[in-house]
């Protein structure tokens, strides 16, 4: 062990037992830090007197660039409870610098847990007036190249990454999961889902790691929504959070009179969803939305009634689908699940010879990303002659500036193309069709496992980041 880390929730989180994780968020900078920080420590100090709390979880910049500092905010919140805090980096507008300042500031304090993000679109990326986006001079620093600082940094880092399971065609959806299987081979020791209600989504991860032979302790992350949310959910859309119409009708008509006829409505189904996570084999759940401290004892209070009345799977399930009836939480007509039979009676766990692989089917890939796979390899080689290296630069504007390993993890496509820049796969935020979490195009990343499937390489969007 490197430094004298709070140890805590890595132990109980792999001891087996399922745990409850409260999320509080880094707030903006706009505020002092003390009175920012005010309604914050009175939930942690409620939710450190819950024996049922394992830990809290604190984002970075969740709602944009401008906020506190993530190991100050962490530590603060780990004084007021008493409990371990997963502290989570986000890449959004981040350089190599920011992070390893931040892990060498978490060192100091005690605090080990890393959750490492991506981040979504920063509300400082400019875009045109046709509405694609521009280049963002801040960038963003990919999730895993967060997992490999932290494993330089210290290898007593308990770090974590994030897949969307929430994904609902053939291509988005294995791009998540590969690229979650390439965040374990780098390091992350535990995984927490996107925000969904989709469970046969949240049964499909458990499928697929079990066909892999991967065992991780996997946390699925459920939000209580506010009722300001709920109002206008029809004209804001969280990238990578997919509330399908119908359930956003259900949401608003229960919501109806008030705030407290909402948060009525929502705690059997966020107890629900608990009880029904720790029958799929999921480590615990992470719960996102709660602001004051009467709400955190509400849905601890609805969690733990849920858990205690729920532990058989055929019995949860058809308490699951007598409080939806015939609601579907798919966000698109024709949704693709990964496996066949999900959700239906002994469905859980995972059984080899008896789950069935739905057929599929990703885009054809594009002649020209084709011959650019098989031809800049050797064009950016010693072997070429310098004259045709020097010209094809010229040629692509500067070309891509990124070293041969990073650049051959995209299959040499330019990634420009994604504004986010990234190139060891897709990040959590596109639409429920595939486009991009900008909305101008699909996916980049829809290019790249079209090339990696016609040329039966799937395996080199799994392979993990070296230390170079």
């Amino acid at each position: 062990m490197g430094f004298e880390a709070d140890r805590r929730f890595a132990l109980r989180l792999r001891e087996g037992s399922f745990l409850v994780l409260v999320e509080l968020n880094t707030l903006g900078s706009e505020q002092p830090f003390e009175s920012a920080m005010a309604l914050s420590t009175a939930v942690a100090s409620r939710a450190g007197k819950s024996a049922e709390v394992a830990a809290l979880v604190l984002t970075d910049r969740l709602r944009g660039e401008d906020c506190h500092d993530p190991v100050a905010t962490a530590t603060a919140l780990a004084a007021a409870s008493g409990k371990p805090v997963v502290m989570c980096l986000s890449g959004k507008g981040s350089s190599s610098d920011r992070i390893r300042a931040a892990l060498a500031g978490a060192r100091g304090k005690g605090l080990c847990d890393i959750l490492a993000v991506t981040g979504d679109r920063s509300d400082r990326h400019p875009v045109r007036r046709s509405g694609r986006p521009q280049g963002y001079a801040g960038g963003y620093l990919e999730s895993l190249d967060i997992l490999r600082l932290a494993r330089q940094a210290d290898r007593a880092f308990f770090t974590g990454g994030v897949v969307n399971p929430f994904k609902y065609t053939p291509a988005d959806s294995y791009l998540q999961y590969l690229k979650m299987v390439r965040k374990l081979a780098t390091g992350a020791e535990f995984i927490v889902t996107q925000v969904g209600w989709d469970m046969r989504k949240l049964q499909e991860l458990q499928w697929f790691l079990a066909m892999r032979q991967m065992a991780p302790p996997v946390l699925a992350r459920l939000l209580l929504l506010s009722l300001e949310e709920i109002r206008r959910l029809e004209r804001v859309v969280w990238p990578g959070v997919h509330v399908p119409r119908e359930f956003t009708a259900l949401l608003q008509r229960e919501s109806e009179i008030s705030a407290t006829q909402s948060l009525a409505a929502q705690l059997p189904r966020i107890g629900l969803q608990a009880a029904g996570c720790r029958l799929l084999g999921y480590s615990g759940v992470q719960i996102a939305g709660i602001h004051d401290q009467g709400t955190l004892d509400m849905v601890l209070g609805g969690i733990q009634q849920a858990l205690q009345q729920y532990r058989d799977y055929g019995e949860w399930l058809h308490a699951w689908q007598d409080y939806h009836g015939d609601l579907s939480f798919a966000p698109v007509p024709a949704p693709f699940y990964v496996f066949r039979g999900l959700m239906g009676e002994g469905a859980t766990p995972h059984d080899p010879a008896s789950v069935e692989l739905t057929g599929r089917v990703f885009p054809p890939a594009l002649l020209a990303d084709r011959l650019r796979a098989a031809v800049l390899p050797w064009i950016l080689s010693e072997k070429a002659p310098d004259w045709l290296s020097t010209f094809y630069r010229a040629a692509c504007r500067g070309g891509d500036s990124l070293p041969g390993k990073r650049l051959r993890a995209c299959f040499y496509l330019d990634r420009r193309a994604c504004p986010k820049g990234l190139v060891y796969g897709a990040c959590g935020g596109g639409t429920p069709e595939g486009l991009c979490e900008f909305g101008h195009a699909p996916c980049f990343f829809q290019r790249v496992i079209a090339l990696a499937g016609s040329r039966h390489e799937l395996d080199r969007l799994e392979e993990p980041l070296g230390d170079d």
